[in-house]
């Protein structure tokens, strides 16, 4: 009977310990729900897109989406534990389908993870994701997975990929001084409501060496990713 009394006390205790017994019911250790990061920016191919769908896929959460309004600018909200994200902006006639991207913070905070994100969408980000990615954008964003975005949009890439950026401008004979980073530069991109500034000069001028060498997006897309080393040798990007 002792023994009896005996077993059937440690299971008590086993039920107790497996319910998480005798406490209040409280879990003192589950995490604060993480506030949202708002990421904002233009999409413009050099006129302002209007009217544009953007669309970020990141490396958890939900796909999120947002539309761009008169002046090109769009803003959306992403959890702050989702970076880094790639985003892409479709013209509301289908014409234009661009990329970019958003970076995770650089240090592990609370303060960091709240800051807003800046993220343009332009041909010159499309010609960065296509540096970072070494494929098609498109292809990129439709294949984008927790460890593609990870291992490929990092601060190291992307100084790299603005230095094929800056050379690609060159190529073209358009100077990329004016611009110093093609994601957070602000960007005021000419609309019916408002004259661009000089990043938006720079994408005027792109387009118009693009136009003057019978060039398309596929075209500069397909010499970035083919990593042509033809580039090399014509010095740094953008600054």
């Amino acid at each position: 009977m002792k023994m009896f009394g005996w077993v059937a006390a440690a299971g008590g205790l086993m039920v107790l310990v497996a319910c998480g017994g005798g406490g209040s019911g409280s879990d003192d250790s589950v995490a604060e729900p993480v506030a949202p990061v708002r990421v904002s920016g233009v999409v413009a191919r050099g006129a302002a897109l209007v009217e544009a769908k953007v669309t970020a896929r990141c490396v958890s959460g939900p796909v999120v989406t947002a539309i761009s309004g008169s002046s090109g600018a769009y803003a959306m909200e992403v959890g702050a534990d989702a970076l880094p994200c790639v985003l892409e902006a479709v013209s509301a006639d289908g014409v234009w389908r661009l990329h970019s991207v958003v970076p995770a913070p650089e240090t592990a905070s609370p303060v960091a993870a709240a800051i807003p994100r800046t993220a343009h969408i332009t041909p010159l980000t499309e010609l960065l994701v296509a540096q970072l990615a070494g494929v098609a954008p498109s292809s990129f964003m439709a294949k984008a997975n927790a460890r593609s975005l990870g291992a490929t949009i990092t601060s190291i890439n992307i100084t790299q990929a603005h230095a094929t950026v800056g050379s690609v401008l060159r190529l073209m004979g358009v100077n990329p001084a004016p611009i110093t980073d093609v994601l957070t530069q602000p960007l005021v991109a000419a609309s019916a409501i408002q004259r661009g500034n000089a990043h938006d000069k720079v994408l005027d001028a792109l387009a118009a060496a693009m136009a003057g060498a019978g060039a398309g997006m596929s075209d500069l897309v397909g010499l970035v990713t083919s990593r042509a080393r033809t580039l090399d040798h014509i010095g740094p990007g953008p600054g």
